[in-house]
């Protein structure tokens, strides 16, 4: 299992980036409880939206830059090989 940080064009709809989400980093992410993920405890079901309120805890959870305007951004959770 493995997250990232997701982002697309809001006016195109487009993928505009991704960055990767360390183990540490989605533990962080997931006791902030600032998701409503049920009981989809390590995001694998879906993307989960990043609200403009989420933002100061997961640029300090995450060390990344602030969002850029017009661009919508998930947290998602996917397979990967063993």
């Amino acid at each position: 299992m493995a997250w990232q940080l997701i982002w697309f064009d809001d006016s195109d709809g487009r993928l505009s980036g991704t960055s990767p989400i360390t183990r540490q980093q989605f533990i962080r992410v997931r006791e902030l409880r600032i998701f409503d993920n049920g009981d989809d405890e390590w995001f694998a079901a879906g993307s989960y939206k990043v609200a403009a309120e989420h933002w100061p805890q997961l640029i300090e959870v995450l060390a990344c830059p602030p969002p850029e305007a017009g661009k919508s951004y998930f947290i998602e959770g996917y397979a990967t090989d063993l």
